[in-house]
This record gives C-alpha cells, sequence and structure tokens, in this order.
C-alpha cells in the first residue's frame, strides 16, 4: 500500500514507521526544520518492545500537490486540528480531476476535523480515526519516544461497500504491526469517547506540568478529572452523540488503569507550540452552551492554563 503521513510528529512519525516496517511504501510531509532534518536522515522510533530506524522519503505539502494522487492509496494526517481546513482545501483541490482518490484518514485530536474534511474532500473517501493507549513525542529531530498497547480505532465517515473494503485491507495491514485495530460502526461516538479523555487529562497536565498517572490518582485532582470527563459527555448531547455519564465512567476507569502519560498539551508549552484549547476544551464548552448549560470546570481549566501560557510566551 503505497500511504502519505502529514505531520512527522509523534503519532505520523510512529504511524509512518511501523507501517514502513511491515513494507508499505511510505512518505512522510512535514515543514520547517523537520522537514529540513527528515530530508537528508533517519528517522527513528523508540517503543519499550521495540526501536524502528530508517530513512524515509519526506516531502513538503507543497511537493506532494505536484505528485500523482492516483499513485496514492491512503493520506493520513496527524497534524495540529487547527490545520486541518487548509490542508483539506489543498487536498480537494489536488484529487479534484483525479480518477483514482486516495482515502483521507484522520488520527488528530478532536470531534470536528472529519467535518471539516467533508467540506473540501469527496466524502465516501473520508475515514475516522483515532489512536487510544499510546504517547508518542518528538524528543528531537528525527527522534520519537513513544508508550502504550496502542489501540487504533477507524470508520468510515460515509459508509459504503467500496470504503468498507478499503477499511478490511488497511486492518489487514495494521494487523501485522504491533498495534491492535478495532473497525467502528459508529466512529462519530468513539471520536467523542476520546474527547472524553482528552478533555479530562490533557489541559489540566499542561497547567499542573504532571503526569496523567499522577494527578487521576489524587484524590482531590481525580474529581477535577472526573467532572471534566462529564462535561464533556453532556456536550455530546448537543450533536446528537448522546454519551451518558457512563461513558464518562468508563473512560475514566480506562484512563485510571493506563499507565501513567505526559499528554500533548503539555510538551506543546515546552516546545512554544500552539495548543489545541479551542479544538479540545472549546468544543466541549461551545455544545454545552448549545444546551444552555456551563462547562465551569472545562472553562476554569482552560481559561487558567491559556492565561499562564500566553504570559509565558511573552516573556
Amino acid at each position: 500500500m503505497n500511504i502519505v503521513v502529514i505531520g512527522a510528529g509523534g503519532i505520523g512519525a510512529f504511524y509512518g514507521m511501523i507501517l514502513h516496517n511491515i513494507g508499505c511504501d511510505v512518505k512522510f510531509v512535514a515543514r520547517g526544520k523537520n522537514l529540513e532534518y527528515l530530508k537528508n536522515n533517519e528517522i527513528k522510533l523508540i517503543h519499550p518492545d521495540y526501536i524502528i530506524e530508517d530513512k524515509i522519503k519526506t516531502l513538503s505539502i507543497e511537493e506532494l500537490l505536484k505528485e500523482n494522487p492516483e499513485s496514492i492509496d491512503v493520506i493520513f494526517i496527524a497534524t495540529k486540528s487547527m490545520s486541518t481546513e487548509t490542508i483539506s482545501t489543498s487536498l480537494g483541490f489536488w484529487v479534484k480531476k483525479a480518477k483514482k482518490i486516495p482515502y483521507y484518514i484522520s488520527l488528530q485530536n478532536g470531534v470536528e476535523n472529519e467535518d471539516i474534511m467533508t467540506k473540501y474532500y469527496p466524502k465516501e473517501y473520508i475515514i475516522g480515526g483515532l489512536t487510544r493507549l499510546i504517547a508518542a513525542h518528538t524528543i528531537s529531530l528525527g527522534l520519537i519516544d513513544s508508550t502504550g498497547e496502542v489501540q487504533t480505532l477507524i470508520g468510515a465517515v460515509y459508509p459504503n461497500e467500496d470504503n468498507q473494503k478499503f477499511l478490511d485491507k488497511l486492518k489487514a495491514l495494521l494487523d501485522k504491526t504491533p498495534t491492535k485495530t478495532i473497525l467502528c460502526e459508529d466512529i462519530k461516538k468513539e471520536l467523542w469517547n476520546k474527547l472524553i479523555i482528552n478533555n479530562g487529562v490533557n489541559a489540566i497536565c499542561a497547567l499542573l506540568q504532571e503526569y496523567s498517572g499522577v494527578l487521576i490518582r489524587d484524590e482531590k485532582v481525580s474529581k477535577i478529572i472526573h467532572a471534566l470527563m462529564s462535561e464533556a459527555a453532556l456536550a455530546s448531547n448537543a450533536v446528537g452523540v448522546n454519551l451518558t455519564q457512563k461513558d464518562a465512567n468508563k473512560m475514566f476507569e480506562l484512563m485510571t488503569n493506563f499507565e501513567s502519560i505526559k499528554p500533548s498539551m503539555w510538551v506543546d508549552t515546552e516546545h512554544n507550540r500552539d495548543l489545541e484549547l479551542d479544538e479540545i476544551c472549546g468544543v466541549v464548552i461551545k455544545n454545552c452552551e448549545k444546551q444552555g448549560l456551563d462547562a465551569p470546570y472545562t472553562r476554569s481549566v482552560s481559561t487558567i492554563l491559556e492565561i499562564l501560557y500566553n504570559k509565558q510566551r511573552r516573556k
């Protein structure tokens, strides 16, 4: 399978490397210093159970758009969610006249990426996806550290016979890697379940500069995390997903039993990168407001983090 991975950070590099390792033809799309480095050097993925190291062809987005889209089977997008619209706009124009269109899969944070992708890209080729029980971060240029048993959940946004056949083929490939893949009939529900986790631990770990396991086992902080997760479940009712308190409890238990991780927002604060506050916490607040409700825990944690981080960046 010919695969393009847009975004060669932690998650993108992880999936690109494990698929390359089983014989797929993988290309990365990167930018800035990461692009410059990967064009000339190997990339190394470290996991407690394996190490994969090799040189992977890496392109800029402009170079990708000069390639023939018909030669590509699937595009993974693993960038920050704030770039989804710009990238999807370009890809939509790129495949407009193609007779064979690559499938387009999001492995990003948030629940609105697939809706944005659908605005610009043929909807039957859009696959919703999420990762679970994984932490993967860029330690330095070309060096990715990862941990976890790694689950990938994928499902067509608009299912039909062709994209179901593709998903079966992709699962068969991923099953050859040291990860577990689950095909989902209702990917939107699973994306919201992931949002429950993200809203629960991502911002508060960045705010307190502490690992998830430490906070979720703290008697006082764990109650705040549980409330953050409950607000995310409540927000889902505004879009017809209708998660319940039981779903929030299930995600809380999942994180309690999972190894302690350093969530992405904390890593982003260390590298002076923009935070996905609007894409995670903002979605919860917005969808609670649509129901005439407040999300006081989410609003408080995200607002305090935003103020303190902006103050830090101005120094």
